[in-house]
């Protein structure tokens, strides 16, 4: 129910319910809840004529906040461990270490290509990266790729209409 009304929002002119459906495709960890590919909202927007930068900047905004959960999940899950083993094993202090050094990249990667990605949120709360780091890596990646999917898209799109124009004035 709840996203039928988003994605009649959508076809309505609504940034919000992009960056609303684009948040709570998201926001699960590493269960799939919601069947919807994170690059649907977008299209929608695309197709109905919306303006692409602002579908895609709000779209990867939105699928970005949602991602930050699997973060929390990890941290959560160390602090834990933590709490009850007096010794953290030796290779996670190694991994953590690690991990501090390639997580932008990291997380950068990951947001931008089509990956699980809160596998990484994740390993990012559990080794403790930089939360600021963490962000601003996901933002720029979730952002990059909405906005591709967005212009990929509306030239999908056009092209396929000046075809099937074309094909029209032909064979019409």
């Amino acid at each position: 129910m709840v996203f039928e009304v988003l994605l009649s929002l959508i076809q309505q002119g609504s940034y919000l319910a992009i960056f609303l459906l684009s948040f709570l495709i998201n926001v699960t960890v590493l269960v799939p809840v919601i069947p919807i590919p994170s690059w649907t909202p977008v299209i929608i927007g695309v197709s109905i004529g919306l303006n692409p930068l602002l579908v895609g900047l709000v779209g990867g905004f939105g699928s970005a906040l949602g991602d930050i959960i699997g973060y929390f999940v990890g941290f959560g899950g160390t602090a834990a461990i933590e709490k009850f083993e007096k010794h953290v094993p030796k290779f996670f202090k190694r991994f953590e270490k690690f991990y501090s050094n390639i997580g932008f990249s990291v997380v950068l990667l990951g947001a931008f290509l089509p990956l699980p990605f809160d596998i990484i949120g994740v390993l990012s709360g559990a080794s403790k990266y930089d939360i600021k780091k963490f962000v601003i890596a996901l933002m720029i990646g979730r952002i990059a790729r909405t906005l591709i999917i967005a212009y990929t898209g509306l030239y999908i799109l056009n092209f396929l209409s000046n075809s099937f124009n074309y094909l029209i004035n032909i064979f019409g």
